[in-house]
């Protein structure tokens, strides 16, 4: 049921990588370098509100839904997520003034509700619901795009949000109908307890998660910085061919955080991470194998000549890219366990490295400067992830586990450094 489950998933995401690809050739070639790198600074925006958004409604859900049930999680998800973007929103329309308010609140609260129901399909181990609607909203974005721009002749990068928009909430609304039966209403209600205990687990799960979101994309605003919003739009599409290249990491560690959560076994949770961690690394380094032996002129054919030059980009790249495919695999292991401690100490290490050299290398180097610099943050975060996983798991056998009291067994691997 694992690899099937892998196998699904990873049918859905590729389909929804050639979607995501359409739509980025779309908006390269009508948009342009400038048009492009307003997308990727909005986009980064509600990325960042989204994650604050999940204390309460990201993997918090998935974590306690089967152990406090989802209808005492829900209301408090919804109020946090309201009062969050609406907060997140005004400080960022302030911040980057070429955005509007009134764009940015909607766009992050429709994504923030159907991220939501999807981390629901996930904690009830629906799998297969989750992958079609993860597939819907780019499929959806792409054909409302293609009416904006021919039918409407509104080739502008408002049209392209006013349907990001609409394909985000025309799934949401459906999803809801799938939603509403694992809900009890006579339990809706907001416990005191159970929220403290969820913003226990999320403040530290979303911590761990802004603070690697930030060596994801802290270099957009490094390059805005030191160069221009063009110099942005460039390095995005590079940075968005090569992140493609999770493919099957994605849908291995979706798959794998859902079925830890579900275990009892620590034994076999550990047995499932290294199973993982080996298929994430040859999947992802045969995918990078095609990557690199595509010839230069395809990418400036399909994304316009203005991003011919991605392709020397993509080789400073990839080192970071293949050892986070892989480091993510021992990072979803630990956020099952709720050891979150490991990952944000991985992600500020990462963070350290991106801010320390962005400031040095990108002046000095550009855009070539900027891809080392995730490169050595993404390797650093891994080399540490993957000594914590070992240093943790080293020594431990069944028989050690099994005769633990029931309160570490369940706690592990937090009891081992009792």
């Amino acid at each position: 049921m694992f690899l099937q489950n892998i196998f699904k998933t990873f049918v859905s995401k590729v389909l929804i990588l050639f979607i995501n690809f359409a739509v980025l050739t779309l908006t390269t070639n009508y948009f342009g370098l400038e048009g492009r790198g307003l997308i990727s600074i909005i986009m980064a925006d509600l990325a960042i509100i989204v994650i604050f958004n999940n204390i309460l409604g990201g993997n918090s859900i998935v974590y306690f839904m089967n152990k406090v049930g989802l209808s005492r999680l829900i209301l408090p998800a919804v109020i946090w997520i309201i009062l969050s973007t609406t907060i997140g929103a005004f400080v960022f329309s302030f911040l980057h003034t070429q955005q509007s308010y009134f764009i940015l609140l909607p766009l992050t609260l429709i994504t923030s509700f159907l991220a939501l129901n999807l981390l629901i399909f996930i904690g009830k181990e629906k799998i297969q619901l989750f992958n079609i609607f993860s597939l819907i909203p780019p499929f959806l974005l792409l054909i409302f795009s293609l009416g904006f721009i021919y039918l409407f002749k509104n080739r502008t990068v408002n049209g392209y949000l006013f349907s990001y928009f609409l394909s985000q909430a025309v799934v949401f609304f459906i999803s809801l109908i799938f939603i509403r039966k694992y809900l009890a209403k006579k339990e809706i209600g907001i416990s005191t307890g159970v929220v403290k205990k969820v913003f226990g687990y999320g403040w530290k799960n979303e911590l761990s998660y802004f603070i690697q979101f930030l060596n994801y994309r802290l270099s957009y605003f490094f390059i805005l910085y030191y160069q221009d919003i063009t110099s942005v739009g460039l390095f995005s599409v590079a940075i968005v061919v090569s992140e493609s290249i999770w493919l099957m990491a994605k849908s291995i560690t979706t798959v794998q955080y859902s079925k830890i959560v579900n275990l009892d076994n620590p034994v076999s949770a550990i047995e499932l991470t290294k199973k993982s961690v080996k298929l994430s690394f040859y999947a992802t380094l045969a995918m990078l194998i095609v990557l690199a032996v595509i010839p230069s002129w395809v990418f400036g054919f399909v994304f316009g000549k203005d991003f011919s030059t991605i392709k020397q980009l993509l080789f400073f790249l990839m080192p970071g890219i293949l050892s986070i495919a892989v480091s993510n695999v021992y990072g979803h292991y630990f956020a099952a366990l709720n050891q979150m401690r490991v990952l944000i100490v991985k992600s500020t290490i990462g963070l350290v490295f991106t801010i320390f050299l962005s400031v040095i290398l990108i002046p000095l180097w550009s855009l070539k400067g900027a891809c080392i610099v995730t490169s050595v943050s993404y390797l650093s975060s891994s080399v540490y992830l993957f000594f914590a996983f070992y240093k943790t798991n080293k020594n431990l056998t069944y028989k050690e586990v099994s005769e633990l009291p029931e309160s570490e067994y369940l706690n592990y691997p937090e009891s081992l450094s009792k």
